[in-house]
Parts: C-alpha cells; structure tokens; sequence
C-alpha cells in the first residue's frame, strides 16, 4: 500500500490529466509562436549584415584590366550573331559557334544528347551542346570553372537571351591573353533549356548509361568543377542584373558567391540583387518589404525547381547562380555602356574564383536573404519550424498519456489511492495489437509506393498512349484513381480502441520527424507544409463526438495532397487572372494541377526533383493512415471484451 499511496503518483496523474485536457490548445500555441517567430525574422534583431568569409575572393575586386577593345569586339560580335540567327530560325548556329570558339584559341568540342520522353508513345528529342575549354597555363587541368549560356532559337516562347553568346565570347577572347589562370575555364552553349545543361553535367561526371535522358559522350574533360557561371542576358542595353539562386531541391549556393557578385556589380555601377525588378535600388527599410522579400524566396525554393541552368550543379557539389541581365525599357535611344561593366563583372568573378585555392566551405550553405545585404541563417529560423513540427511530436506524446491517463474535469476529485489504483488498472489493461497496426501500416505506404511506381511503369504509359489520352489527363485520371481506392480503404482494415490510438500516435511522430528532416534540407518546402499541414492535423480527433469528427474528416479531406495542390494553384490562379469569373478561374486552377503534377513527375525521372517522390512516400501514407483513423470500428466487441 506505500506505492499506491504516495503522493507523487497522484500528482504526475494530475500534471498528466491536465496535458490530456489542453493538448489541442497547447499545440495551437506552440504552431502559432512558430509562425511568430518566422514572422519576426525580418526584424535586424534577428538577422544578419552579409560579409565575406573567404579572403581569396577579393583579388577579383581590383582594377580591371579590360580595355575599349574587348568592348568593340562584343558588339561586333553581336551583329554577326542576329545575321546567323536568322539563318537558323528553329536551332543554334553551330558552325558560327565553333568557328568563333576555334578563333579564339579555345578546345572546341560538341556534345551530343537523347531525351527518350517517358510518356507520348517514346517520342524522341535530340539537342546538342557547343562547348570550348580554355586551358589554364601555370598548373595542369585539376580544377575548373565554368561560363554558360542558353540559347534559345529565334522561334522560341521564351525571353531571348542570346545577347550573352557575344559577352562569353568575347570575354573567351580576353582571358586567354591573360596568364595568371590558375584553373581551366569552359565556355558553355547548352541547347534546349535545363535539359541540355542536365545532359551535359551527366557527360561530365559519368552518369547511369540507362536512363531517360541519354546524356552522350564529351570528347574531352577540364578538371573539377569548382564554380559555375550562368549568363541570361536579354539585351546589350542592360537596366539591371537580377541574381538567380535557387537550385534543385531548394539548394543554394554559397553565401560568398552571392556577396561576390552583389559586390562587384555595385562596383560596376550596375544595380544587382535578389529578384531585382527595376534599375532603382531595392530598399529594404520597411518591415513589410523585407517580410515580402523573405516570403518571395520561401516561395520560389519550396517547389525545388532551378530558376536557371545553375541549379543543376548543385547537386554536383559546384557553386553556381544565374546572372539575368534585364533589358532596359526602349524609352530612349539604346546605349550600350553597360556592355564594359558586364565585362567587368565577369572578369572579376572568374579572378576570383580562381584565387581559391579550396571549394567554398566558410560561409552559409542555408539562409534566407531578408533584402540584398542582409539574411537569416539556419539557427536562427529552423527554430520556427522546429516549434510548428514540434507541435506534432508533443502531440504524439500526450496523446500517449491519454492512454493512461483521462483528461477528465478537476471537480471530479479522486482520491490519491483512486487515483493510483486506477492509473495502475488502466495500464495494465493496455494491449497493443502490433500486427494489425502494422498491416495497416502498410498498406498505407504501399499506396505511396504505388503513387510512385505507377506513372514509371511502360505498361501504364503505353496503355495511356494507346487510349489516346493526353499525358496530363491519364496521370491525372491515375492520381485520382488511386485517391478513390484510399478513400475506400476505412472498409476493410479500419481501427478500433485501444490500436487506433496507437496508430494515431505513430502517424503524429511520422510527420512531426519528416517535416523537421524536410525543414534540415529545403526549410522552404518544410515551412510551408507546416503552415498548410499542422493546424488541420492538430484538430483531428479520431474519438470524438459525432460534431468534433465532422470537422476531423472535414480538416482531413482539406489536407489531402490533391486538394491541397489544387486549392494553392487555384490561390495562384485568382493572384495572376483576377479578371477572370468563377467557372473559367476553377478549370484553369484544374488544368494548371494537371500541368503541374505531371511536371513534377516527369522532374523526378529525369532532374531528380524529389519532391513528388517524397509526397507520394511520405505524405500520402500518412493522409491514408489519419483517414482510416477517422472511421472506426463499432465499438459493439469492445463493448463485450470490458464486460468479459
């Protein structure tokens, strides 16, 4: 009777009945101080001024040893370029390109690539690169860097850019008069957009023979890839540079290179930034603006989609970003005075990158930029989303006392040996049923797995082909057709008692873990389901009464991936169209999700974009599991097992 009588028990019982009682609002709570503070970031107490962390790259910031020749030459450049585009209306220029690139004394090679499109009946895309190293002349080819530029055909729907073929070209012809180089340079033309740049960097590195994309041979090498530049420049009249950053999967590059670049075009007398919009400088000083600035980029790195040919080497371990030199508005006569500060800019981010003597390693790989000089590192918001996932982990737990303790009233005064013995008694009564738990388990996780595995499989492909369906429409028709299947699924391996509490705790701790692994790898795809998904999940109350699980299907059926995704794009739709009326905004928001879940799977067969991988294994499942949790059995055998 000392055990069943000691005062610690019955306390621990009270604390423990009280956290039962207020879970929901405590949950609420720590959701709501994690959206405060990612709210409170954009204060300067909370982020920082950016510096350099690696001293080598400050030669670059010196005088320029450019001169009005190089200037002359771009220009001559560029009008024999428009002469030879016209003559290639649909594709690129080789022979001009190549002549151009042996002229100045470079290794000119081709490269050759086959996209062997997945879905279509296997249509067949061919495109080929233009590429000339130039070989550092004081050591042998250990490392690299690389100048790229698309090209986009005069017949394309996207902004011409080829304004920066004659600055690369140019810039070729500069450098290799110079002897200081330290390391190779390689002059990039890729062709078809991110394809060719994809197919390229798999030639380079030896990627999987057997793949979608056929990536080819390269005839010849340079050494490692240190860094990467990307040059979008849309006219010789340059307004403004905006910096591109975001990679795949949300990867950025280095802080240093962004500080670089930002540095040397304010040098250069040539407004830069972070989605810089205007030739006027980005003033930050509002709170509204930097909050606007921050919340911009969490947008654009969630999806995990490159804003240019940069983002693919992230995945390489190569720094790279995007210069997109925007066109100055034809108020005026065109001038070209920009041309020498462009020249300038590249010349001394490539003196600087080749000042290094190691890869970048000092400054952040993770942030967020509040404004063009100032930003958040990784300890100081991962705490908002640890608060939001954390939400969910906390709940996962007192949901766990729930099965030994009741949330009942404090006027219910017990007894302290009521109190033990009955805690006791609970305790002993709990029988966990792993096996049925862990079918259901299961089969959750094997319709992700079929999510996945489906829209891969050549049978489906073909059979979509076949019945003449449009790519869109079948992958579509084929998300919806398993969506129906797990609707149904509550038929025949739903819950009861004492197995459905623990599922429900299983599925909290399962997506609390998740988004805080998402949030270490792209905090903006982590945040941003955080915000959509754990409000919803926390008012899912799968024993309840027949109001409160109402609203628990109702909150389930709002965070189901499809709806989610069709409810955002919808958002997106009445943001861009606000002129249009209610039913043609609706299909638009419904063509756009088809679009973009089949952009998405066609990204993770050929980029390696895991975010759709990661819906389909993760998220699903668990949308699967708190769905089934919401369709109990009755509790009629329950009922007879307490009365046994």
């Amino acid at each position: 009777m000392g055990l069943l009588t000691n005062p610690s028990i019955s306390q621990k019982a009270k604390y423990c009945r009280k956290l039962v009682r207020y879970n929901t609002a405590i949950c609420l709570t720590l959701y709501l101080l994690g959206v405060g503070f990612f709210c409170a970031l954009p204060d300067a107490n909370f982020n920082s001024g950016t510096y350099f962390s690696e001293n080598a790259l400050l030669p670059g910031l010196v005088n320029s040893e450019l001169e009005m020749e190089t200037v002359n030459l771009v220009k001559s450049l560029s009008g024999e370029l428009q002469r030879e585009r016209e003559n290639y209306p649909k594709g690129m220029p080789y022979p001009w390109l190549l002549a151009k690139m042996r002229r100045f004394g470079l290794e000119t090679h081709t490269h050759n690539f086959t996209l062997n499109y997945p879905f279509g009946g296997g249509k067949r895309f061919k495109g080929e690169n233009v590429y000339g190293i130039l070989r550092a002349p004081r050591i042998a080819s250990t490392e690299a860097i690389v100048i790229s530029v698309p090209y986009r055909p005069p017949e394309t729907v996207h902004t011409d850019v080829s304004a920066g073929v004659p600055l690369m070209l140019a810039f070729a012809d500069f450098a290799r008069r110079k002897k200081y180089w330290a390391k190779d340079i390689i002059f990039l033309v890729t062709e078809q957009e991110q394809l060719g740049m994809q197919a390229w960097l798999e030639a380079y590195h030896g990627g999987d023979e057997e793949r979608i994309l056929d990536s080819g041979l390269l005839r010849a090498r340079a050494g490692s890839i240190q860094a990467a530049l990307n040059l979008e420049v849309q006219s010789l009249d340059i307004s403004h540079i905006n910096l591109k950053i975001e990679g795949l999967n949300g990867q950025l590059p280095n802080l240093d290179l962004h500080n670089l670049v930002q540095k040397l075009s304010s040098k250069n007398g040539i407004i830069a930034g972070y989605k810089q919009s205007s030739s006027s400088p980005k003033r930050s000083f509002h709170y509204q603006d930097k909050l606007l600035n921050l919340l911009s980029m969490v947008f654009s790195q969630a999806s995990g989609v490159p804003t240019g040919n940069h983002g693919l080497f992230h995945k390489y371990g190569i720094e790279a970003l995007t210069l997109e030199a925007v066109k100055r508005e034809r108020t005026q006569q065109q001038q070209f005075q920009e041309v020498g500060s462009m020249l300038r800019i590249i010349e001394g981010i490539s003196r600087s990158l080749n000042n290094l003597l190691e890869r970048f390693h000092q400054s952040f790989f993770f942030y967020l930029l509040v404004s063009n000089d100032r930003f958040v590192s990784i300890g100081d918001y991962m705490p908002s989303l640890a608060l939001m996932a954390g939400a969910l982990l906390i709940k996962a737990f007192i949901h766990y006392l729930s099965l030994y303790y009741t949330g009942d009233n404090d006027e219910t005064e017990k007894s302290e040996e009521t109190d033990a013995v009955e805690t006791k008694q609970k305790a002993g009564n709990i029988d966990i049923g792993y096996f049925s738990v862990g079918i259901v388990l299961l089969v959750a996780h094997t319709i992700g797995a079929l999510v996945v595995l489906l829209p891969q499989s050549k049978t489906v492909s073909h059979y979509l082909h076949e019945a003449e369906l449009s790519t869109q429409f079948g992958l579509f028709s084929l998300f919806v057709a398993v969506l129906v299947v797990a609707l149904t699924l509550p038929a025949f391996c739903s819950l009861s008692g004492i197995n459905g509490e623990a599922l429900h705790v299983a599925v909290l701790l399962e997506l609390g873990t998740v988004l805080l692994a998402v949030g270490m790898l792209n905090f903006s795809l982590g945040f941003s389901l955080s915000v959509l998904l754990v409000p919803f999940i926390i008012l899912i109350r799968p024993a309840a009464s027949r109001g409160a699980m109402f609203l628990s299907r109702l909150c389930c059926l709002l965070i189901n991936p499809l709806v989610v995704l069709y409810c955002v794009l919808l958002a997106l739709t009445w943001y861009l169209f606000p002129e249009l009326a209610c039913k043609p905004m609706l299909s638009k928001a419904l063509t756009a999700t088809m679009d973009a879940l089949t952009f998405s799977v066609v990204d993770s067969m050929i980029y390696g974009n895991w975010l759709f991988d990661m819906v389909s294994l993760i998220f699903v499942p668990c949308w699967v599991l708190l769905w089934v949790l919401l369709f109990p059995k009755t509790a009629t055998n329950d009922r007879q097992t307490v009365g046994r």
